[in-house]
Parts: structure tokens; C-alpha cells; sequence
């Protein structure tokens, strides 16, 4: 199917995985409407996760593009999720449970006869407070492997307000997403890396840190941003 922004279209293939980044709440409306109106239209399950306003949102635009939305709610085709509690583990963000969800859903999705699925969640509003740079990356990165080099029956859109990241962090996004929606802008990332080998240098990392002696805040801190810098080199 294509993915369309305001003019701009892509062709976006099962086992997309997509980044947009956000300044304003509302642009997640119009990239998550089309994306899912086009799975219901094709038989897929679709999800989204966010805040109550962005669900109102979403469900106004879906219905100006003639979509019965209580219909496929009713079916159990198309769900809303707004307590985030439920993708976190005793309040807190685990990439790799958040990842099972994922793969839950795709099971149980396939069970139900579905073509496939389609998943979009504001990770800012899922994330806020309960997440380090770290955290988001490792799911972002695991994620990735899973879904485009498994070639799974999934699309999944994740959406972040870039106003709200270290600029480093938005920069190891983008590395992170073949596909990337800035703006108006919706296009083939050229800055994309092979997320297998990007997860394993922050394994690396992280036996790396865990061997030297306990820092100091101040330290730690030093150390990530050095981790980073050489992840872009």
C-alpha cells in the first residue's frame, strides 16, 4: 500500500517499520488514519496507542474517510488502547516485553483470521517518565529485527515528538527506521542501519560498562554520550 502525507506517497511493504517524528500532537491524526483505513480495508487488525485526545482524533478522521469505526470496533478489527499501564511492567518501560506485545497481538490476529496487522503508538506519550534513551533504542533496534528481517505480517508506526529528545537520540532513531516521516516529508531513510548489528554494539556496550568499576552519575552520563557518538561515527 502507499502511505500518503499530505501529497507525499510511499510504498510501504508487511514488515514496515516507520518513524515519525513530531512537534505538534495533531500530525499524528492524518499519517495514522490513512495507515490503518487502508488495513481495515484489507482485512488486518489494527491498533492504536496513545492519549484519549489523539484517539478522538483518529476516530473523526477515519470517519471522514467513510469508515464505520464502531463497526469494526464491534468486530474486534480495530482497537484503541489508552491505559498504557498494560505495555508497561510494574510502571515501568521493558523493551523487550513491549516487543511481546507485539507478537501477541500478531498471533492472536492471525488466529482470528486476519491478514495481517497494524500497529501505531505515540511511544512520547507511552514513554514519558518511565523510559531512558537506552531503553527506547534497544526497542526500537529489537523491534526492527524482528519485524523487517522476519518479514513479519505487521506494519508498525511509532511516533515521537522530536521537540522532546536529546538530539542525539533523534539522530540513532532515524538509523534505526527504514522509513521516516518528518513534516510533510515521508521518504526511505538513507541514514538507515542493519538493526541486528546496531543492537549488538549496545549489548556490547552495556558488558563494556558492566565490567569497570561502579561510576559516578557524572561519569555514567559521560559514558553514554561517548556510546552514542561512536554509534554515529
Amino acid at each position: 500500500m502507499d502511505l500518503n502525507v499530505d501529497g507525499n506517497t510511499a510504498r510501504i511493504p508487511p514488515g514496515s517499520h516507520i518513524c515519525q517524528l513530531y512537534n505538534r500532537v495533531e500530525e499524528i491524526r492524518g499519517v495514522t488514519a490513512r495507515l490503518l483505513g487502508v488495513g481495515l480495508y484489507n482485512s488486518e487488525r489494527c491498533l492504536f496507542v496513545g492519549a484519549p485526545s489523539s484517539v478522538r482524533d483518529i476516530e473523526n478522521a477515519l470517519a471522514a474517510q467513510e469508515i464505520d469505526v464502531e463497526a469494526a470496533k464491534n468486530q474486534g478489527q480495530l482497537l484503541f488502547e489508552t491505559d498504557r499501564e498494560q505495555f508497561l511492567t510494574n510502571k515501568r518501560f521493558d523493551p523487550y516485553y513491549l516487543l511481546s506485545t507485539h507478537n501477541t497481538f500478531i498471533a492472536q490476529a492471525t488466529r482470528d483470521n486476519w491478514r495481517g496487522v497494524r500497529i501505531s503508538i505515540d511511544m512520547t506519550w507511552l514513554t514519558r517518565d518511565v523510559a531512558t534513551p537506552e531503553q527506547i533504542l534497544k526497542y526500537e533496534a529489537a523491534s526492527d529485527a524482528v519485524f523487517t528481517f522476519q518479514n513479519a505480517p505487521i506494519i508498525a508506526l511509532m511516533h515521537y515528538d522530536y521537540s522532546k529528545l536529546p538530539g542525539n537520540l533523534v539522530v540513532e532513531l532515524l538509523k534505526l527506521h527504514p522509513i521516516a516521516v518528518v513534516g510533510k516529508h515521508i521518504k526511505r531513510n538513507p541514514y538507515y542501519l542493519n538493526s541486528e548489528q546496531y543492537l549488538l554494539k549496545i549489548l556490547k556496550a552495556n558488558r563494556e560498562r558492566a565490567s569497570r568499576p561502579q561510576p559516578n552519575d557524572q561519569v555514567l552520563a559521560r559514558d553514554f554520550s561517548q556510546d552514542t557518538q561512536r554509534r554515529r561515527a
